[in-house]
């Protein structure tokens, strides 16, 4: 790993320094880098030293602890080479120390390089700083975010004189980047999650980690993809690197850190009972803790990872501190997360926690997706004493992992006791039960867990959120079971009724999108997805995110809007860790889509970090859909597609409608088989689809056929496209029956349109479909035709083959045509190439010819567009 060390501190900073650089070389002053301990200050410095030593005389400078006992310490072996008695006079030294400079940089304008610049002595940064302002040097300095109001450097970026950058953590997406540094390989999104969860994206804790798990075998690579295969250990060199830091602290300040990361947060009132005052405005100033809220609770800071530091604490010091500290917290007033992590303090010095306590931890941690924590607390409490809402979460928690069998298990034990009137508890596990029975084949009847709701539903009705999720329940396995007429028509009232909580109605309103998409009324669906605002404002939690997001997703595709899944996708990626779709987090739907663009590349990316994370963790049985993905993309190479496909079928679980009807349109497609039987196939899945009220995927079916030529597809595609709303049925419309009538015009309006939709293969077929059609066109249509079918063909393979940027463009060219392409797009002439190169213009045009091809453009503008 240290091999990469100086690549893998720039992830995230490299535009950082290539700013500073750009302003140290166009005469700046320099800045101070302001941040968080670890989080990556000292490689920008010296980064940016290594980048401008050629052109400048770089000094660097080191503040210490020891060095800021001592007057002019940090620049010790400076002065030493200085005239006897120079820092006597601190005027004398400030000119012999520039003269110094003057002379060993040989007229190069210096730069002085200032790591731990808060812990230089005040005699030190007295010097730097009359020099910056007499324009001797330039200084670069980084620090702690915590440094002192009145240091002199607070002053000087006051005053303008330097600029202050204030140094993030990294985000999600670069914690991945960061890991695949160090890794030497991709890595997959949930093992990049839970990182960047354990870290806050700090890199010195990401590569400390990273390595930590490596060793421990929690991250492990499987063929080319390195996975999570288990919980994040969080002792050994990470633990060192705290201890170390805690050491530094004083007794009450480290008790309270201490504490805080045993219970998560405690109000400021009950904090102040355990510290004195100024501890904890100590802390607070070095950033270590944050105070906010009304009323206001004490937590860690960001770059203070409590789950390190609680995980590396003796058993003996947990003990100490729980004796010291549990009698003056009372757990009746705390919730949720607070919670959890109280009560797990308690069991791990072997206390007894109330059942009534284990009960809101259990249900806390559920609601946060952390099933191990759940059960753990579950099984606190003796089985005699377990209540009927302690059931719940238990089998909550089971179904969440995936532990179908066993969740079924624990609920028929308990049915026989089961009370229908503790409607709060009752109600939710028969829905569980439902669903249960719905995905594992063979289990029981769906319906009777339903019918059992109803039949006990006492006079005066149930609660608004529970009637909601018995109407949600119906909905679901009505539309994932082929039953599309039997989804409730309340359904679609939900998403706007009022008296129901945001999280409700955000998932009635994802599944009526759904149920409206699967029955063709695409444009309804879209209507009701832009109601909801952008992805960042969804009323989402750890609970509902998953299927929310899968279904929203999975509407987009139905509704042929492959460019709006894609801005969807892309949304939560630039917001941080992608919700889960379906147990992959993320990587899944990132692999159907890309397939489904034609961009094969991408889905094949996608698919490895899929895959690898799948076969250590898939609850959701996810495996088939991203094997026979796999065989789409490897569809030639036959051996290998159909033993992908044969290991697809080996599935576990019932997969609903929509991934039954993804499932299925891929394998046909990479069957082997001539295009006359998998278009009668294509054909036959359609006209099941449509008579059972699915037109959506009836049309998707029909779509792939029509793409290879069939017109007898065609045909069915004008039958079908009046049942299903949108443009892009519209669009399919134009498609058939621009085959059917040999109309080019037609089809390239309909590949123009299918570009816009992100439609790229059916834009690229109906495009090549009517350049073939122009035999009954005067030679001037067929001029104008063909050139526009070109051009729409061209840009269909640009955005299937070209959507990794510049570099991955040129890649594809010898290292002549990369330089060629890169000059074509100047204003140069072809004569002017030629004379450069001394070649001929014939030469060169004959170059550019090759170039235009492999790129699929047709000229110049072209060319520049995709190496813009």
């Amino acid at each position: 790993m240290e091999s990469v060390s100086l690549v893998a501190g720039l992830i995230g900073r490299k535009e950082l320094v290539e700013d500073l650089c750009s302003a140290l070389a166009a005469g700046g002053a320099g800045a101070v880098i302001l941040g968080q301990p670890g989080a990556g200050k000292t490689a920008v410095l010296n980064a940016v030293a290594d980048r401008l030593r050629a052109d400048f005389h770089i000094i660097p400078v080191r503040g210490t602890a020891i060095a800021a006992e001592t007057p002019y310490g940090a620049l010790a072996y400076l002065v030493s080479s200085l005239p006897e008695g120079a820092d006597q006079d601190p005027l004398q030294l400030l000119q012999e120390l520039g003269r110094s400079f003057e002379s060993e940089a040989q007229e190069k304008p210096v730069l002085v390089t200032v790591d731990n610049a808060d812990r230089l002595d005040r005699f030190s940064i007295m010097v730097l700083s009359q020099l910056l302002r007499r324009g001797k040097i330039a200084v670069l300095a980084a620090a702690s975010q915590s440094m002192d109001a009145n240091h002199e450097l607070v002053g000087l970026w006051s005053e303008g004189l330097l600029e202050r950058v204030d140094l993030e953590l990294l985000t999600e997406r670069q914690t991945r980047l960061l890991m695949q540094e160090l890794l030497g390989g991709p890595v997959s999104s949930l093992a990049a999650a839970t990182m960047w969860q354990e870290t806050a994206g700090s890199p010195r804790l990401i590569r400390l980690m990273t390595g930590a798990q490596v060793r421990s075998g929690t991250l492990v690579r499987r063929e080319t993809i390195w996975v999570r295969t288990a919980p994040f250990v969080r002792t050994g060199e990470v633990s060192e690197v705290f201890d170390t830091v805690l050491d530094l602290l004083g007794a009450h300040e480290r008790r309270l850190v201490e504490v805080l990361a045993l219970c998560v947060s405690l109000s400021l009132s009950r904090v102040l009972e355990l510290v004195p005052a100024a501890a904890v405005e100590t802390l607070e100033e070095q950033q270590v803790i944050s105070v906010g809220g009304d009323p206001p609770s004490v937590r860690l800071g960001g770059g203070t990872p409590g789950s390190v530091i609680a995980a590396s604490m003796a058993p003996g010091r947990r003990r100490e501190l729980w004796e010291d500290v549990a009698v003056r917290i009372d757990p009746t007033d705390m919730d949720g997360e607070e919670l959890a992590a109280f009560l797990g303090w308690a069991l791990s010095c072997g206390e007894e926690v109330r059942p009534a306590d284990a009960l809101r931890a259990a249900r806390a941690a559920n609601d946060r997706a952390d099933a191990a924590a759940a059960l753990r607390f579950v099984r606190s409490v003796p089985s005699k004493a377990a209540s009927q809402d302690m059931l719940l979460e238990e089998v909550r928690a089971l179904h969440s992992v995936g532990h179908l069998d066993k969740a079924l298990r624990v609920f028929r034990d308990a049915e026989p006791r089961l009370a229908s009137e503790q409607r709060s508890s009752f109600v939710p596990l028969m829905l569980l039960y439902s669903y249960l029975l719905a995905r594992v084949p063979g289990s029981g009847d769906p319906q009777r867990a339903l019918a059992a709701i109803e039949e006990s539903c006492p006079a005066e009705g149930d609660s608004p959120e529970l009637e909601a999720a018995l109407v949600i329940a119906r909905s679901a396995l009505a539309a994932d079971g082929g039953r599309l007429a039997s989804v409730p028509d309340r359904l679609t009232s939900l998403a706007g009724d009022r008296k129901l909580g945001q999280a409700t109605r955000m998932q009635a309103a994802a599944l009526s999108a759904h149920v409206l998409a699967l029955a063709g009324r695409t444009g309804e669906a879209l209507h009701i997805l832009d109601q909801l605002g952008q992805p960042e404002n969804y009323a989402l939690n750890a609970g509902n995110a998953a299927e929310v997001c899968t279904r929203i997703f999975d509407t987009y595709v139905l509704s042929g809007e492959l460019d709006r899944a894609a801005e969807f996708v892309r949304a939560f990626d630039e917001a941080g860790v992608r919700p889960s779709y379906q147990g992959s987090a993320g990587e899944l739907a990132v692999a159907v889509l890309a397939a489904w663009q034609g961009q094969e590349k991408g889905s094949r990316d996608a698919l490895t970090g899929a895959i690898g994370q799948l076969r250590v963790h898939d609850p959701q049985d996810m495996l088939p859909l991203a094997r026979t993905l796999t065989a789409y993309i490897h569809r030639e190479q036959r051996p290998e597609a159909a033993e992908m496909l044969r290991q697809a079928r080996a599935g576990r679980q019932y997969y609903g409608y929509f991934r039954g009807f993804l499932l299925r349109y891929f394998a046909i497609l990479s069957e082997d088989a001539d295009d006359g039987i998998r278009c009668g196939r294509l054909r036959g899945e359609a006209a099941s689809a449509h008579a059972a009220g699915y037109a959506a995927p009836a049309l998707l079916f029909l779509s792939a056929a029509v793409r290879a030529g069939d017109k007898d597809a065609a045909a069915d595609v004008i039958r079908v496209s009046k049942d299903v709303s949108g443009r892009f049925s519209g669009l399919m419309a134009d498609f058939a029956a621009g085959l059917l009538n040999d109309d080019p015009a037609r089809l390239v309006a309909a590949a123009k349109g299918f570009i816009d939709c992100g439609q790229y293969l059916l834009s690229r077929d109906a495009a090549r479909a009517a350049e073939h059609r122009m035999a009954n066109c005067t030679a001037g249509e067929r001029k104008i035709l063909a050139r526009a079918a070109r051009e729409v063909a061209n840009a269909s393979m640009r955005r299937m083959q070209h959507s990794g940027g510049r570099a991955e463009t040129l890649a594809k060219l010898s290292e002549f045509e990369a330089d060629l392409a890169l000059r074509a797009v100047t204003l140069a002439t072809t004569t002017q190439i030629a004379g450069d190169l001394n070649l001929s213009p014939r030469t060169i045009e004959w170059h550019l010819g090759k170039i235009f091809a492999k790129l699929h453009v047709s000229g110049r503008i072209e060319l520049s567009e995709i190496l813009a």
